[in-house]
């Protein structure tokens, strides 16, 4: 992998780990509602269920590949265009705030809750078909970056829940300018996947 590639995969994966999503909006809630410590098992089960969703995607995008190579290509266009369609919606969304009205989930709801994360699927498959299966077929490296997608992802909730009222502050305050910064830094992303 060249240094373009690793350095558009770096702020592909940060970006989608950082930005608002229902991964993130829980965390964020839950924690400014009920504290850390209450939180953790929320936390837990999301961090739990985030692990096994990336490794199913490994496992999908990296068979996908297999069967039909010649649809590396396409997921690549595809991934590009996803990552198009996540900046243009970061820049037409408004400003988050948490949902007061939030009651802590168990560690199994906030588990399970994950596979209906289209986000976190999404985040897993563009990564993996976009950044590491054109370049590489081996199993170990496939599964060594759907850890590291995990790692990311899962940073990214804890950074939520630990600086959840900055966050809030910051995304109320300064919103727009925020989500424009972001925007472009996805586009930057996707135009770096070809060139």
């Amino acid at each position: 992998m060249t240094s373009a590639i690793v350095s558009a995969f770096l702020t592909y994966t940060l970006i989608t780990a950082m930005t608002p999503g229902p991964n993130n909006i829980l965390a964020l809630s839950s924690v400014n509602q009920y504290g850390l410590r209450k939180s953790t098992r929320v936390l837990a089960g999301m961090s739990a269920g985030f692990l096994i969703i990336m490794l199913l995607c490994a496992a999908f995008t990296f068979t996908l590949i297999s069967i039909l190579p010649s649809i590396s290509q396409w997921l690549s266009w595809a991934g590009a265009a996803y990552v198009l369609w996540l900046a243009w919606h970061i820049v037409i969304s408004e400003p988050s705030s948490s949902n007061t009205e939030a009651k802590p989930l168990s560690f199994w709801v906030s588990f399970w809750l994950q596979f209906a994360n289209v986000k976190i699927i999404l985040y897993g498959i563009t990564a993996l078909s976009t950044f590491v299966l054109p370049h590489t077929h081996n199993v170990i490296w496939v599964l060594i970056v759907s850890l590291l997608l995990a790692i990311i992802g899962i940073i990214g909730n804890l950074c939520w829940a630990l600086a959840g009222h900055l966050f809030q502050t910051l995304f109320q305050q300064h919103g727009k300018t925020v989500n424009l910064i972001l925007a472009a830094a996805l586009i930057y992303c996707a135009i770096r996947m070809f060139v």
